[in-house]
């Protein structure tokens, strides 16, 4: 699109200049054209375009004839340059990145079938393949089971460039919102797990059971980063998904590695309040963490 932008400045600034010749010059179209090209050439410093054909221009260039017609085929050349490197862009990205809204009602996460909701997700995004790759999944929610933050990130390869759909609910009006992006490069992507893969084994657990088995604390999370972790040392709340069941790892399996989603609740550990009783500060540590792991790959006995 930039490139039949800039095609088109250039034909239009022709046709209008090659009329303003006021003396006769040879090759005076073709020398139009090279002003135009030099005063729309960049440099690239530091991810930074800079004009530096309007800077060469100026500094060397000093036309005898046509004099005003070659400044003003540089300066559409500037014009073009300020188009298709700067404004272009911008508006490109400011598009692409524009939010997209799913409006989309969740209950109680007790009875959120995650598996579907990654799915309306993708066909809100026309997305219709599975290699999809998963980043930072957090939920957050009360004992009465109440979604207080749920956010994920989503990849995906295009080419020598990268996707990035960043998913946040909205618990105020009850809605996904859809940010994409597009990224040169993402160094962690090959590491991440595709995204239907950790839903799946999401859908797997008992959120309600896992969260009584804590104990009552003020709220809950579950999280998980989307990369495979390397465990050396135990821990006695440790599991693994297999086959749509549960096993506890004992330490005869160490050491392992694995997708992991780790569950643990939020234990207050300080509040201050206001002369007025009303609460201005909390302090949270997490408490009763476990981890539930997938795709485990343990030490040979």
């Amino acid at each position: 699109m930039i490139s039949i932008v800039y095609t088109g400045v250039l034909i239009v600034s022709f046709l209008f200049l090659v009329r303003k010749k006021t003396e006769t010059e040879a090759y005076f179209p073709l020398k139009i054209v090279g002003y135009f090209i030099l005063g729309s050439f960049a440099f690239n410093f530091n991810q930074f375009t800079l004009p530096l054909g309007l800077i060469v221009y100026l500094l060397f260039f000093r036309p005898k004839l046509n004099v005003d017609v070659k400044q003003m085929a540089a300066v559409f050349g500037v014009t073009a340059f300020i188009l298709v490197h700067w404004i272009l862009p911008f508006a490109i990205n400011e598009w692409q990145s524009r939010p997209i809204i799913i409006e989309r009602e969740l209950d109680s996460v007790y009875t959120v079938n995650f598996q579907d909701e990654y799915d309306q997700i993708k066909e809100k995004l026309k997305i219709e393949h599975n290699h999809l790759r998963l980043e930072d999944f957090e939920l957050n929610y009360g004992k009465n089971g109440q979604i207080t933050d749920l956010r994920w990130q989503l990849l995906e390869q295009n080419g020598n460039n990268y996707n990035l759909y960043q998913i946040r609910y909205d618990t105020e009006n009850n809605r996904y919102e859809l940010r994409r992006s597009q990224l040169d490069s993402w160094l962690q992507y090959d590491r991440l797990i595709p995204a239907y893969y950790f839903f799946e084994n999401l859908t797997i657990l008992d959120i309600k059971d896992i969260t009584l088995a804590k104990g009552n604390f003020s709220s809950y999370v579950i999280r998980s980063t989307g990369q495979r972790t390397y465990h050396e040392l135990g821990n006695e709340n440790s599991f693994f998904i297999s086959n749509g069941d549960i096993h506890l790892i004992d330490d005869e399996k160490l050491p392992f590695e694995g997708y992991y989603i780790l569950t643990y609740a939020l234990k207050k550990t300080e509040e201050k309040k206001d002369d007025n009783g009303n609460i201005i500060f909390e302090s949270f540590e997490g408490a009763e963490s476990t981890d539930y792991l997938f795709d485990v790959n343990f030490s040979e006995e």
